[in-house]
Formats: structure tokens, C-alpha cells, sequence
């Protein structure tokens, strides 16, 4: 539950989720296959509830794909990791700490494999493949539209049209900022990245298109479109 991370919503309405209500109902047999979150995610009573990209679906090492590389750098500028010249921040040391993301592929296989051994309990080896690279490909596609967005609004501070706010680090937009958002553009680029973006990747994950569609891929075409009217009236308010 929550804007960020409505799993609870996305498991419920998708096939995995109807299943398991179906069961407990007695429509379905009590030996019919109908996972649980706890099935895929807290396996033998695991608490981590780790998976291979995480919860903003960030991670490095950069990928091959020279436009997703590029940005993925744009998103993590915004998140404050890499400053606007692209050189690791102390936020990168404090993700670091907490374990909060994929650094390397190494660490990004592992847990690739962890859920991919859990899925196969049921699915073919060649549907799970299948169904996890729709995950990263929405992903991909998302972090086209969150960078464009991100780039519109920092050619603003760039060029002047907004004003860099006292508590941000760099005259640059900052995602991590969402409850102190000092403009209108902002507060919807921050809810581009918190709330659409997390629920297209998330909504593909849980294999819930219609999710994925409306609440995320959808929603994140249409902040696109009002951000750039924002920073056409933001630009004509400031000459």
C-alpha cells in the first residue's frame, strides 16, 4: 500500500492474486498453484525481501544501450548520487551503507537467480525468462520518459527560468526533495518518478499489464506532455 508501492493492489487484481482468492474461497482446489507475496518474496521465512533491482529500480553498473545508460545517469543525478557533472556524491556512499541497491552485476545476478529459481517451481524456464525481460524492459522505457522530464525541468535552473532552492545541493532537480518541492513542475516531476514510474516497472513485475498500463505508462505519458506546457509557461514568464 502507499503511493510509492501499491504491491498489495498490483498482486491482488493480477492472475497470481485472483488465483489465491479463488482458493481460499474453495473454487480452486486446495492443491492448486496460487503464490502469495510471502511465497515469492519471504521464502522460508527470509525477511529481506530483496530483489534484483531494488525498490526505485536503479542499479549499476551502467547498461550496454548507450540512450538507457545515459539515462539512467540523468536519474541518477536527480537522485542526488552523481552530481551534474556525473561524479559520485556522499548520498552514493550513504545507498552504499544501506544496502539499498544492486552496485554490481555480481550482486544484481544473485538475486536474479534467487526469484528466477522461485518462479520456475511453477512457470517454464522460457515464460520466467520471458516475463522477467518485460520487467526490465518497461523499466528501460520509463527511464526514457523520467529523463526526458528530469531534463526539461534542469534547463530551467540552468538557464534561469527557476531558482535553485537554499536546501538543494545543486542547481539541479532532486528527486529526494518530493516533500519540499518548491514549483508546480517539480511536483509533478517527482510524482512521475514516486508514483508512475514505480508502478509501471512494478505493475510488469507482478504481471498485472492493466496496472502497469493505466496507473503507470499511461500516467507517466501524460506528466510528460503537462511538464512540458509548464516549462513552456515557466520560459515565457521569465523573459
Amino acid at each position: 500500500m502507499g503511493m510509492d508501492h501499491p504491491q498489495w493492489e498490483m498482486y491482488s487484481s493480477s492472475k497470481h492474486g485472483v488465483r489465491h482468492s479463488l482458493k481460499q474461497s474453495g473454487i480452486l482446489p486446495e492443491q492448486a498453484a496460487a503464490p502469495t507475496c510471502q511465497t515469492c518474496h519471504m521464502p522460508e521465512g527470509n525477511h529481506e525481501v530483496r530483489t534484483a533491482w531494488g525498490f526505485l529500480a536503479v542499479r549499476l553498473p551502467m547498461p550496454e544501450d548507450e540512450q538507457w545508460a545515459a539515462d539512467r545517469a540523468t536519474i541518477l543525478q536527480a537522485l542526488g548520487v552523481l552530481d551534474p557533472q556525473g561524479n559520485p556524491t556522499a548520498r552514493l556512499e550513504v545507498v552504499k551503507g544501506a544496502d539499498m541497491a544492486r552496485l554490481t552485476q555480481e550482486d544484481w545476478q544473485a538475486e536474479r537467480e534467487r526469484m528466477i529459481q522461485m518462479c520456475e517451481r511453477c512457470h517454464s524456464a522460457n515464460l520466467v525468462q520471458t516475463e522477467l525481460r518485460k520487467g526490465d524492459e518497461m523499466i528501460r522505457e520509463a527511464d526514457r520518459l523520467l529523463a526526458e522530464a528530469i531534463r526539461i525541468v534542469a534547463a530551467l535552473y540552468r538557464d534561469g527560468a527557476l531558482r535553485k532552492p537554499a536546501h538543494y545541493a545543486y542547481n539541479y532537480p532532486d528527486l529526494l526533495a518530493f516533500h519540499d518541492a518548491p514549483t508546480v513542475i517539480e511536483q509533478k516531476l517527482f510524482k512521475m518518478h514516486l508514483e508512475h514510474r514505480m508502478r509501471a516497472f512494478q505493475g510488469t513485475f507482478h504481471n498485472n499489464p492493466d496496472y502497469a498500463l493505466w496507473y503507470g505508462w499511461s500516467e507517466m505519458l501524460q506528466d510528460l506532455t503537462e511538464i512540458k506546457a509548464l516549462a513552456q509557461e515557466l520560459r515565457r514568464g521569465s523573459r
